[in-house]
């Protein structure tokens, strides 16, 4: 039986290349001919990957998604949670179809920045109404300003959850910086940083908070538990003037 052609292999880190050739082989091999496209998104599949930190995430397009189908994938899971693969989403076209106007966001950070291994490229001719994003873009900024703040008085004098709390944040929001950068009808930087710093430019705040959250986060300068609580403050001050420009767009 001869191996299934995959597609730009390649174009990975050295480093990825094995594991996700080993994944998307294994998947073929219990799928039973089930899988219309493998793709890789997110960090992985640009220039934002760092080995210390970042996880591979995949998508795959299946003609069946009922029960069965899911549970014959469940060692293969199991094998590429060990490999910093994170649990992959599992999708049919009919349901991706369906959904745009659920997930405008997750479907538009798939479509912006993926790489395809196998099958064909559902999620490059997606259409994804330019609204639906906006309206969602706003809700997870207004929404993450309200959980920051009841979550402060919840864990306030814990450090290290507060630490974590600004991490997951910045990590939730990223994404939705990237498309904010589009509806404002230019074309977003690749590299965090330079995103960051292009948000602040064009949505006129301070990227400082954003930027320290981010080197931590890539371990490049630590920010300390003495200075949780003021970079907290700092990042809602900007989130929240952030907010206001919502209305705008």
């Amino acid at each position: 039986m001869t191996s299934p052609v995959l597609k730009n292999i390649s174009e990975f880190p050295p480093a990825l290349q094995p594991v996700i050739t080993q994944f998307a082989n294994k998947l073929l091999d219990v799928s039973k001919g089930n899988v219309r496209s493998i793709l890789v998104y997110g960090s992985a599949a640009g220039v934002n990957y760092n080995p210390r930190v970042s996880n591979i995430n995949i998508a795959v397009v299946v003609n069946d998604l009922g029960f069965p189908a899911l549970k014959q994938s469940l060692d293969l899971v199991k094998w590429a949670r060990k490999h910093k693969i994170s649990t992959p989403l599992f999708l049919t076209e009919g349901y991706i179809l369906d959904s745009i106007d659920v997930f405008p966001l997750e479907f538009s950070e798939i479509k912006g920045q993926h790489k395809l291994i196998f099958g064909e490229d559902i999620f490059q001719g997606l259409d994804i109404p330019l609204k639906d994003v906006r309206l969602l873009c706003e809700q997870q900024v207004k929404g993450k300003l309200l959980h920051l703040r009841q979550a402060y008085l919840e864990i306030g004098s814990n450090m290290s959850l507060l630490k974590k709390l600004l991490l997951s944040a910045l990590g939730d929001l990223v994404p939705v910086f990237r498309q904010l950068i589009i509806l404002k009808g230019e074309k977003p930087a690749e590299e965090k940083e330079e995103l960051l710093r292009s948000m602040a430019r064009v949505f006129d705040f301070d990227a400082g908070p954003f930027l320290a959250v981010h080197q931590d986060k890539n371990r490049k300068v630590l920010i300390s538990s003495s200075q949780v609580e003021s970079h907290l403050q700092d990042f809602l001050v900007q989130l929240e003037r952030l907010s206001r420009h919502m209305d705008s767009l």
